[in-house]
């Protein structure tokens, strides 16, 4: 199945999405393990939805960031992802500290904003109960990593946005 994340290497294609068997030997491979009766084969379709969704509600959140840099590059790219599931990030280890759950997983995506790259975090969390706006059951933290000046200062201008949104409305002006 195709996704809608453009490769950086391939102009004009977009990602794939693993077949059931891949994600399975995937997940293998990274330590987990069910009895018999725990999984079936036609729980790999509901989880390979769950996947797919996921990863295009975390480029959503990526092309978010990336409005930032609309002028400088108009149609950023996947360059490369990997999974890092118990490198847990400074920010959900932070959060946990403070009574948090820590993520199930994280990824590192790194995307072509006109030929530089740019790293981006994403954090995985239970969401607990199904959403039903987005048929999801998890909660995604997206940010850009904090490894370069201008990472610091979009999520800084970010963190104001939403600041402002908080006190003064979604308007942004403080007249009523």
């Amino acid at each position: 199945q195709s996704s809608t994340i453009p490769r950086a290497d391939t102009p004009g294609e977009t990602w794939q999405y693993p077949s059931q068997q891949m994600f399975w030997n995937a997940m293998l491979r990274k330590g987990w393990r069910w009895q018999e009766e725990d999984i079936k084969a036609t729980d790999m379709d509901s989880i390979i939805h769950i996947h797919n969704t996921n990863n295009e509600l975390a480029w959503v959140e990526i092309l978010k960031w990336e409005a930032f840099h609309a002028e400088e590059c108009k149609n950023p790219k996947l360059i490369r992802f990997g999974g890092r599931a118990k490198d847990f990030s400074p920010r959900a280890r932070i959060r946990n500290w403070m009574g948090y759950e820590l993520p199930f997983d994280r990824h590192d995506w790194v995307v072509d904003r006109a030929g530089r790259e740019v790293r981006y975090i994403i954090d995985y969390y239970d969401g607990g109960g199904k959403d039903d706006s987005h048929q999801t059951f998890v909660r995604l933290d997206v940010r850009p990593a904090f490894d370069s000046f201008g990472a610091v200062y979009d999520r800084s201008k970010a963190a104001c946005m939403r600041w402002k949104a908080e006190i003064f409305g979604s308007s942004g002006g403080g007249e009523s």
